[in-house]
């Protein structure tokens, strides 16, 4: 064996080292921003979760805020006359996120927002509070306030 090759050995095991303790240190901290109950997706699985086929609408690569985490083009949105369906792509997938379907009767509050620098709905859900989806006003507008307007007609808090 070459000293080169011993050499180029060593350093990729210290990289390989590195990394592996790295990824050990924060894989904490990843596990909690995608799971924990900072971005209120799991909160909602709790109640909302489902194994039901998504509805024939479907608006696909969506980005919406599901609590406090924005996830930016890859949520597929659809919506039937029963309730907004809302299942996570790809990278979030991986991270074992499961579909989401919100009936339409769960909404108790809509209001204006703001989603970077656009107007955005602010949808609520449950009572008490499970958690809220924030999504671009032509999100809402195209999609969901069609749907949830033959559903409900007047919710506490529709101020839009």
């Amino acid at each position: 064996m070459s000293t080169e090759f011993v050499l180029m050995l060593a350093v990729f095991l210290a990289v390989f080292v590195i990394f592996a303790i790295g990824g050990r240190l924060l894989a904490p901290i990843m596990a909690q921003h995608f799971n924990g109950a900072a971005g209120g997706w799991s909160r909602l699985s709790e109640v909302y979760a489902t194994t039901r086929h998504p509805p024939a609408q479907l608006l696909r690569r969506q980005t919406v805020m599901v609590g406090q985490v924005l996830y930016c083009n890859c949520i597929t949105v659809g919506f039937d006359d029963i309730g907004l369906y809302l299942a996570p792509g790809f990278p979030v997938s991986i991270f074992g996120k499961r579909p989401l379907f919100l009936p339409w009767t769960e909404f108790t509050r809509i209001e204006e927002g703001r989603l970077f620098w656009r107007k955005a709905a602010v949808l609520s859900l449950g009572e008490p509070v499970v958690g809220t989806i924030s999504m671009p006003m032509e999100l809402f507008n195209s999609a969901v306030r069609p749907a949830i307007g033959k559903a409900a007609t007047n919710l506490p808090g529709d101020t839009l």
